[in-house]
């Protein structure tokens, strides 16, 4: 063979052994592809939905809230303290503060300055203003639940606050899949899947 043939022959081999390689970093591409997809389609919904219930069962028997009520959304909250101030009406224009935890208690937002215990924490430090009407829609477009994933939170907010008066509080629970769901919260503070619990107090009406 000549010197000629075995050059083309080696370029030849190079070229095939190049082709082979890109082919099988193509499968293995397609099969961590397919891996990954199986693991997203395993995700039990239905299981965490359950977990989340157990988990928010267990904080209001360990904590006495009576009684709880629960949203069409599957929010619930309970009112702590009904207040001693100004009642609050559709239409009123409310003030509140709040102070939003993980299920481990870790605080991930807040309008006013927790203890020097809680170090986790997105500060607002502004009471949070909204116009109040019976389908709490105005709270969809404030930092409290822009983010969320349903409006549970509204809804929760929207039927308790008509029961309650100034200077009054309510708990409000959320299964992961009202709030951020399989993703975290914006500040990257609390975990995937998280149940939520936000500490809501109306302070005045205008």
């Amino acid at each position: 063979m000549s010197k000629s043939n075995n050059m083309n022959a080696a370029k030849t081999y190079r070229w095939i052994e190049f082709l082979l390689t890109i082919c099988l970093i193509s499968l293995i591409s397609v099969f961590i592809s397919c891996e990954e997809n199986e693991a997203i389609e395993t995700i039990n919904y239905q299981e965490i939905w359950e977990s989340d219930s157990l988990t928010i069962d267990h904080y209001i028997k360990e904590n006495g809230l009576d009684p709880v009520f629960t949203t069409a959304s599957g929010a619930r909250y309970a009112i702590q303290s009904i207040g001693e101030g100004d009642s609050i009406n559709y239409n009123d224009l409310i003030t509140i503060n709040y102070t939003a935890y993980d299920a481990n208690g870790v605080i991930f937002k807040s309008t006013i300055i927790p203890d020097s215990s809680e170090y986790y924490i997105y500060p607002v430090f502004n009471p949070l203003t909204f116009t109040y009407t019976s389908s709490g829609w105005t709270l969809d477009y404030t930092s409290l639940s822009v983010t969320l994933q349903s409006n549970g939170l509204s809804e929760a907010i929207s039927a308790a606050l008509v029961n309650m008066k100034t200077g009054g509080q309510v708990v409000v629970l959320l299964p992961s899949a009202l709030g951020f769901g399989s993703s975290s919260d914006p500040s990257n503070i609390i975990s995937p899947y998280s149940v939520l619990r936000y500490e809501i107090s109306p302070l005045y009406v205008r």
